[in-house]
């Protein structure tokens, strides 16, 4: 009989295969494989939890446990779950359907029974989530399909963790009001999902915009519903004295960080500008969606980025600067300057949309009933466009983009047409019309070029 576990090799789990056999003996585990020497007192831990829970232990036979691959050496976290259901199919005390017994079984047991996840799963959980993984109570960072609370278990108590999944999503409260530039903004967040930076005069809403746009987030997918372990998508808002350890994930043990915690959420940097600089250049490849490798000692780890950045910054240290604004600041030219040289060109790049907030106070009357609905029916228009399969971006000439932007960016130029084509598929529209740029480009063009030009 096979089962499958997980082992350690060189600081990464990697899935092995057990092979458990009884033979006529003196009751005792034997590990073959290399096991080390914690993995021998694993014996004492199974033993006991069964024994606990009112099984009965092999009184005339010996246990022999094969881990393979063999050339490997065998740590003890999380094996000892798969022995021991293995004793129980083995020994005819238990049975499990076939879909549980070609998961990964991976858990550590207490005396009594009780089985628990070992810390290292999430980090495999989250890299292979196409994996079945039955372990113990759960641990708050990894999200896996079968859990079991004890050894004491009934096969029908193996349940599936995301067969009822269920997210709620946050609620504002009825006063809270948007302006018409902020209720927009909102709604292009939500579909596009594209990296966003709100910038101006200090003061005037851009924290409480980025705070609240946890509730006009997408519902999770099905894929995605695999890495979230909470009840909506994760939003991770760093201070900005945070160190790039802490920031990435540090240590002997290349800890969690504050970047792989908002996987598939949000992750807002207010007031970007005060951060250390290594961090805002290290998001470089994060926000394309590249894996992140990290490396400290000897050890590797290598998580996904799938987040959108929701960045909110003052543009000079009085935080008053903006664009076309001559301001009355008490700082020198030379040093706003070299605040705003902060952004380096490629950072901007990144990011594809930007609002600027003036130095006078908007006009909020927009509840977010309204901005949900033009949200929800957006992406019913969506559905149909795709069940069509027209593409509107194909009814731009290539040539005629590449006159009306020579010298923009591959990205910015995606980020415009992708915009083009949400207004235009509002307008109910076959085509993108030369009006849908010139709104789009509001969002995505014209407030990075003010940005670009600084203060000159």
């Amino acid at each position: 009989m096979k089962l499958y576990t997980l082992i350690e090799n060189q600081f990464k789990l990697e899935k092995a295969e057990v092979e458990i056999e009884l033979i006529p003996g003196i009751p005792q585990i034997h590990f073959l494989g290399l096991p080390d020497k914690a993995i021998k007192e694993s014996f004492f831990r199974i033993k006991s939890a069964l024994k606990h829970c009112g099984y009965k232990f092999p009184t005339t036979q010996q246990v022999i446990v094969n881990i393979k691959p063999s050339h490997l050496k065998k740590s003890s976290k999380g094996l000892e779950l798969a022995v021991a259901i293995g004793i129980l199919i083995k020994t005819n005390q238990k049975e499990i359907s076939e879909d549980i017994q070609n998961s990964i079984i991976y858990g550590e047991l207490d005396l009594d029974g009780v089985i628990n996840e070992p810390k290292d799963l999430a980090g495999y959980a989250k890299n292979f989530p196409e994996e079945n993984i039955l372990t113990g109570h759960k641990n708050q960072n990894s999200n896996v399909k079968y859990r079991l609370e004890k050894m004491d278990f009934e096969i029908d108590q193996i349940m599936d963790q995301n067969q009822h999944k269920q997210f709620i999503r946050p609620q504002l409260s009825a006063d809270k009001k948007f302006s018409v530039q902020e209720a927009e903004l909102l709604f292009l967040m939500s579909v596009t999902k594209f990296h966003t930076l709100l910038a101006g005069a200090s003061g005037f809403g851009k924290s409480t915009l980025a705070k609240n746009y946890e509730c006009f987030t997408s519902m999770p997918t099905d894929p995605e519903s695999v890495f979230i372990t909470e009840v909506w998508r994760p939003v991770i808002a760093p201070h900005h004295s945070v160190t790039p350890a802490a920031f990435l994930g540090g240590g002997a043990q290349l800890y969690q960080g504050e970047i792989e915690k908002a996987n598939r959420g949000i992750l807002i940097l207010d007031e970007l500008l005060e951060f250390n600089s290594q961090i805002i250049e290290t998001l470089r490849g994060p926000m394309t969606g590249d894996k992140l490798r990290l490396s400290r000692a000897g050890v590797v780890r290598e998580f996904d980025c799938q987040f959108q950045v929701v960045a909110t910054t003052n543009l000079c240290p009085c935080g008053k600067w903006i664009p076309k604004v001559i301001p009355n600041c008490r700082y020198g030219k030379q040093k706003c300057e070299g605040y705003l040289n902060k952004l380096s060109g490629p950072i901007i790049d990144r990011f594809g949309l930007l609002m600027f907030y003036s130095n006078q106070k908007p006009v909020r009357e927009i509840s977010a009933e309204v901005i949900l609905n033009r949200i929800e029916n957006f992406q019913n228009l969506e559905l149909k466009q795709k069940q069509s399969k027209t593409d509107l971006k194909a009814s731009i000439h290539q040539g005629i983009i590449d006159r009306l932007y020579p010298d923009v960016t591959l990205r910015k130029i995606q980020s415009t047409l992708r915009v083009a084509e949400i207004f235009a598929l509002e307008r109910m529209s076959g085509k993108i019309e030369i009006s849908d740029l010139n709104r789009a480009e509001k969002w995505t063009l014209t407030g990075f070029l003010q940005l670009e030009r600084g203060m000159s």
